[in-house]
């Protein structure tokens, strides 16, 4: 897909959704506009085309990929492997302003921040969000689906489980694992092996 080409659907017309299309706009993605089942008209100057179900309509993504933006980790994920498996097309979004080192990977569908950095050897998962300003340093993995909330430091080589949710502020010290699905309270500061 050349420059012109790249158009964009995202899925979620919240705060997490206008961040996602900004980020998009400032990469140069065209953004057709957003699916939203409690809005209609304009949101952040684009328009509403409709409910989220909208996306699973014959031929209504064609030509467009799309992104899930939605803060809850399990529907952001069942509704991304369901338009996966459809065969669409989802983009990843990152802010032209993170750090991302050479060698990390980031998954399909993943949002990474204004200011988040990624460090060497980093690995995200699908589906994850990595928000503004936070730092994901080296050899950390993200498992599908995690969410790094705002200001959140990871230490080198922490582990979050499918699903996981870090809260604004949380320091997690080098090689913890943090469980599936574990919710970690904003301002925490996580040490051990496991928690």
């Amino acid at each position: 897909m050349s420059l012109r080409e790249r158009r964009i659907v995202i899925l979620g017309a919240g705060g997490h959704g206008r961040g996602v299309a900004d980020i998009f706009t400032l990469s140069g993605w065209r953004v057709d506009g957003f699916l939203a089942d409690a809005k209609d008209g304009l949101v952040a100057g684009l328009p509403v085309l409709g409910p989220l179900a909208r996306a699973f309509e014959a031929g209504f993504l064609d030509g467009r990929a799309a992104i899930v933006a939605l803060g809850d980790n399990g529907k952001r994920a069942l509704i991304s492997r369901a338009l996966l498996d459809r065969g669409v097309a989802l983009a990843t979004a990152i802010q032209p302003s993170a750090v991302v080192a050479g060698d990390a990977v980031i998954g399909a569908a993943t949002m990474v921040g204004a200011g988040a950095i990624l460090g060497v050897g980093a690995r995200v998962g699908r589906f994850c969000i990595v928000n503004t300003a936070a730092s994901v340093d080296h050899d950390c993995v993200l498992e599908e689906g995690a969410f790094v909330a705002p200001g959140v430091r990871l230490c080198g080589g922490v582990r979050l489980g499918e699903g996981a949710f870090v809260g604004a502020g949380a320091v997690i010290l080098p090689g913890v694992t943090v469980g599936a699905g574990t919710r970690i309270p904003a301002g925490s500061v996580v040490s051990g092996s496991r928690f």
